[in-house]
């Protein structure tokens, strides 16, 4: 009520717990200068623009973080329950995680049809974080996450990660938000700690 025709920005999005070894495998991020979980934002389709329109949807207009079909957008507050509901749907909207994990993580002799045979993917839990302001967007923001452990056997993963952009590390790391690299206090994401 109080947000009735104030902007929130909507991000929704879903992470991956990748472990090895007893250990978080985190990614380096490609626009913020941090250690994450691989995950990515979901895809909204054609069939959503009707709804979008009836809810005053608009995309975000920040290039660095927004990609065609994100869902990254903006709507009124008066219209935040709708949005919440149609979103749980699963309806006019990507529902498969593989995407981004295909991304991530084909590297190398590891074809992506091996990835997929040989990883098991179970959805664990659905974060809504509370709406806060967002310095860097200077609105305030609902981020929800639907999080996913992802199974890949050592032989497969021990390959993947045997590259610099990935870092293992343990929860306490996590929960502090920093690990040691080649020498040098390196910044953990926020969102990291759904994962553990």
């Amino acid at each position: 009520i109080m947000r009735w025709n104030k902007n929130i920005r909507l991000s929704c999005a879903y992470l991956f717990r990748i472990k090895y070894n007893g250990k978080y495998l985190l990614v380096k991020g490609n626009r913020i200068d941090q250690y994450q979980p691989i995950g990515g934002v979901y895809k909204y389709y054609a069939s959503f623009n009707e709804l979008k329109t009836k809810l005053e949807i608009e995309d975000e207009e920040e290039i660095n973080f927004y990609e065609e079909g994100d869902l990254r957008q903006i709507t009124k507050g008066k219209y935040l329950e709708k949005f919440l509901d149609w979103f749980d749907t699963k309806k006019n909207r990507e529902v498969t995680v593989i995407r981004e994990l295909i991304e991530e993580l084909h590297i190398g002799e590891i074809s992506i049809e091996q990835l997929i045979k040989s990883m098991q993917i179970e959805y664990l839990k659905t974060v809504k974080e509370e709406i806060k302001f967002s310095k860097h967007f200077q609105v305030d923001e609902l981020k929800i996450f639907n999080i996913y452990e992802v199974r890949i056997p050592d032989e497969t993963l021990a390959e993947i990660i045997n590259n610099d952009k990935y870092s293992l590390v343990e929860a306490g790391e996590i929960n502090k938000l920093c690990f040691m690299k080649k020498g040098l206090s390196t910044k953990i994401s926020e969102t990291s700690k759904y994962i553990i």
